[in-house]
């Protein structure tokens, strides 16, 4: 079998060496960004793309209130960053981890590093949500549930908040009510060796899904848990594993991969994008070739934008919670202040830099110490018990 490093840019072989020989990314990581800028750049599109798509609903509002015509984001489905976010998630929990099935205390570690890393951010925000919405109902309009759906919403268990309405309290946070499903079921898959782990986790997430599709459950949960959605974290944990066997394509198949997967982010008239295909077909799959072309497709040249981008996606989690909290303020402050005096594209572009911007600010100043604080509390016990415990990686500690 020919060494799949020969395939290589030179400048990052040594980091790629460590992959290869060791099957752990984590400690080349800490010291070198090259492994994962790609997917970091994927991360930050990602991120974007969602605030893009809640900036032109925003729009809608102000066009109302200004008589500015409305910016008409219909051509792009924008919601295809959760999809991109997903399949991510699948990918760095396999490579991340892929030296630790099977072995003992793996599956502790990794649950509660995942909530160490999700949970503070998370419940701050979904905290000052609940603090602004009962301070300024008006601006943020988030409707207050039951105690039993504020609990819901920190203890990420669907539930219902309206009609036909499962979000918490945090509406976005219902992406992470599927994170935490994956991470619960990967870290059960963590107890078996990586084969049977990665058997196990596909056959229950296929099963799941297949519940959702052929029996319609009525109870909240059990609908929401089995929506086939859940097959794209399963559609990262096998690109992970391309990504691991050493498979590396150039740069011409790479596009390819990727504009085939620009089906998935533009609505056109076509039998992939028919409405009646379940997401997972429509803009999963889709998703699952962006994130395989990143992966497996030369790296970027480390020039500024793709560096900039880089840092931007180290803040991804914290653009997709923090977003909302800038993008209505700043809906309010348009219409008093600018009104009808320039297009509504440039509220969308203004917007989205705003947010990158504090969102770049909350992830040095509140969500890496944060999370570096919470880590090192709830990781002490686990270390203590243990003669070595596992390093956490950069991808351990900035991803979502």
């Amino acid at each position: 079998m020919r060494d799949p490093r020969r395939y290589l840019p030179r400048f990052p072989v040594r980091f790629y060496r460590k992959i290869l020989e060791d099957g752990d990314a984590s400690r080349a990581a800490s010291k070198s960004a090259h492994t994962l800028v790609n997917l970091q750049i994927l991360r930050a599109l990602a991120a974007s793309s969602v605030v893009v798509a809640h900036a032109l609903h925003e729009t809608g509002m102000l066009a109302a209130a200004t008589g500015r015509a409305v910016v008409d984001g219909s051509a792009w489905n924008l919601g295809f960053g959760v999809d991109i976010f997903f399949v991510l998630s699948g990918f760095i929990m396999t490579h991340t981890t892929a030296s630790e099935f099977g072995k003992s205390g793996a599956s502790l570690r990794f649950f509660l590093r995942r909530c160490a890393r999700v949970i503070p951010l998370y419940w701050l925000l979904t905290s000052v949500m609940l603090l602004g919405a009962l301070a300024a109902p008006s601006l943020l309009a988030v409707p207050i549930g039951s105690l039993s759906h504020l609990l819901a919403s920190y203890f990420f268990i669907p539930s219902g908040r309206g009609v036909d309405e499962i979000r918490p309290v945090l509406a976005l946070g219902w992406t992470l009510n599927y994170e935490m499903l994956f991470y619960v079921f990967f870290a059960a898959a963590l107890l078996l060796p990586i084969r049977l782990g990665v058997l196990w986790l596909s056959v229950l997430m296929v099963g799941m899904a297949l519940v959702g599709r052929l029996i319609d459950p009525q109870h909240v949960q059990i609908a929401f848990w089995t929506n086939p959605i859940i097959l794209e974290f399963l559609f990262g944990v096998y690109v992970a594993l391309i990504f691991r066997s050493g498979a590396r394509i150039g740069g011409g198949w790479a596009l390819g991969l990727a504009a085939i997967g620009l089906l998935g982010f533009v609505h056109v008239s076509t039998l992939w994008n028919d409405a009646a295909l379940p997401q997972f077909l429509r803009s999963g799959v889709p998703a699952a070739l962006f994130v395989l072309a990143a992966a497996i497709g030369p790296i970027l040249p480390q020039r500024r934008p793709v560096l900039w981008g880089v840092a931007l996606g180290d803040a991804s989690y914290s653009l997709y919670l923090v977003h909302p909290f800038i993008l209505r303020p700043l809906r309010a402050i348009w219409e008093k202040v600018i009104g009808a005096g320039l297009p509504l594209g440039l509220f969308v572009v203004f917007a989205t830099l705003v947010a990158a911007m504090f969102a770049k600010a909350l992830f040095r100043y509140v969500e890496r110490p944060l999370t570096s604080r919470v880590q090192g509390l709830v990781l002490r016990s686990a270390r203590s018990k243990q003669t070595a415990a596992a390093p956490l990686s950069r991808a351990d500690t900035e991803s979502a």
